[in-house]
C-alpha cells in the first residue's frame, strides 16, 4: 500500500486531468513591406511573360537655318528601347495536418495553418525583392562602416542626377528598405543631444526620442521602411534606396489555396501557391546601401 501525501502527479493521476490551452501564440512576423515599395504589373490570362520597354531620350533638338532642308535622312533620330522580360515562376508552401491533430484542435488549427502559410509565402516574396538591391551597380558606405543621414542626402542627389541617357534622372518618389540597425544609425544622428549643437530640436528629432521610425517618416524626401528580410553577412546588411520604378514585380494570376486529403495516411494537405517574377528595370535609378549592422546592445 502506498503511503504519504497525494499530489497532482502521484501514481499517474495527471493522466486523468485535462490540458487547457490558455492562448496559443504565433511567432511574430518581421516587417516585409518590400513588395509594396516597387512597381507592380499583372499578366493577363493566356500569357507567360511580361515585357517592359523603356525608351531612351532623343538628342536635344536642333536649331534650324532658314532655307536649309531639315528633312534629310541624316537628321532623323531613331527610337531606341531597352527591353526587360519577366517570366513568373510558381512559389508555394504546404502543410500536412493529421486527422487526429485536427480532431483535437477543431477549427483553430486550420485557421492558424492558413495564417502561417500566408506569412510564409509573403516572406518568400519579400526575400525575392531584397535580393534585387544587391544588383544595383551603385553601392555606398560599405562593410564595417555605419550609416549616417548624410548618406541619404547624397543618395538622393545621385538619383536626381542625369547619370545615363538611357533612363535619365530617377523619378520620385524615392523609397528605402533598411535593416533596423541602419535605421537606428539614422535616428541617433537626429536624436543624440551630445552630438548636436543646441541639443535635440523640436519636430522630428524630439518626436523620435519618444517613438521609433515610421514608414511615413521621411529623410530628404525618402520614405524609409524597416525590412526584416535583408541579406546580412559578416554584420553587413544590404538595403536599397531607389525610385519605385527602378524595380518591378510581375504577378501571374491569383493566390491559389488547395486542400487534398490523403486517406491512407490519415492526413489533409493544405497548400498555398502564387506565381510571380521580379526584375530590375533601371539600374541607375537605385542604390545598394551596404553598411554595418552590428547590434547596438
Amino acid at each position: 500500500m502506498a503511503t504519504g501525501i497525494t499530489v497532482s502527479t502521484t501514481s499517474n493521476l495527471e493522466s486523468g486531468q485535462w490540458i487547457q490551452i490558455a492562448a496559443a501564440r504565433e511567432a511574430f512576423e518581421t516587417a516585409s513591406a518590400d513588395p509594396e515599395l516597387i512597381s507592380s504589373e499583372s499578366i493577363p490570362a493566356g500569357s507567360k511573360a511580361w515585357e517592359i520597354l523603356t525608351y531612351e531620350r532623343l538628342s536635344t533638338g536642333s536649331a534650324l537655318t532658314e532655307g536649309t532642308d531639315y528633312g534629310a535622312a541624316s537628321a532623323a533620330q531613331q527610337l531606341v528601347a531597352a527591353t526587360v522580360t519577366v517570366t513568373p515562376s510558381e512559389h508555394g508552401v504546404m502543410v500536412a495536418l493529421s486527422k487526429v491533430a485536427q480532431r483535437r484542435q477543431p477549427g483553430s488549427l486550420e485557421a492558424t495553418t492558413g495564417r502561417l502559410m500566408g506569412i510564409s509565402l509573403r516572406a518568400r516574396q519579400a526575400t525575392d525583392v531584397t535580393t534585387l538591391y544587391d544588383g544595383f551597380s551603385k553601392s555606398i558606405i560599405g562593410a564595417g562602416n555605419a550609416m549616417d543621414i548624410t548618406h541619404i542626402r547624397g543618395a538622393v542627389a545621385y538619383l536626381m542626377t542625369d547619370n545615363t541617357a538611357s533612363y535619365g534622372p530617377a523619378p520620385m518618389p524615392y523609397r528605402a528598405s533598411f535593416h533596423a540597425e541602419q535605421i537606428s544609425d539614422i535616428i541617433v544622428d537626429l536624436t543624440d543631444a551630445g552630438a548636436r549643437v543646441g541639443g535635440v530640436e523640436q519636430g522630428l528629432s524630439a518626436d523620435l526620442v519618444t517613438r521609433w521610425w515610421r514608414g511615413n517618416d521621411r529623410a530628404y524626401g525618402v520614405q524609409i521602411f524597416n525590412s526584416g528580410y535583408l541579406g546580412v553577412s559578416s554584420n553587413t546588411a544590404k538595403g536599397g534606396l531607389f525610385a519605385e520604378t527602378a524595380l518591378v514585380m510581375v504577378m501571374e494570376g491569383e493566390t491559389e489555396p488547395t486542400t487534398e486529403e490523403d486517406t491512407s495516411n490519415r492526413l489533409i494537405e493544405y497548400g498555398l501557391f502564387q506565381s510571380w517574377g521580379e526584375s530590375e528595370i533601371a539600374d541607375s535609378h537605385g542604390i545598394e546601401v551596404a553598411s554595418d549592422v552590428t547590434a547596438t546592445v
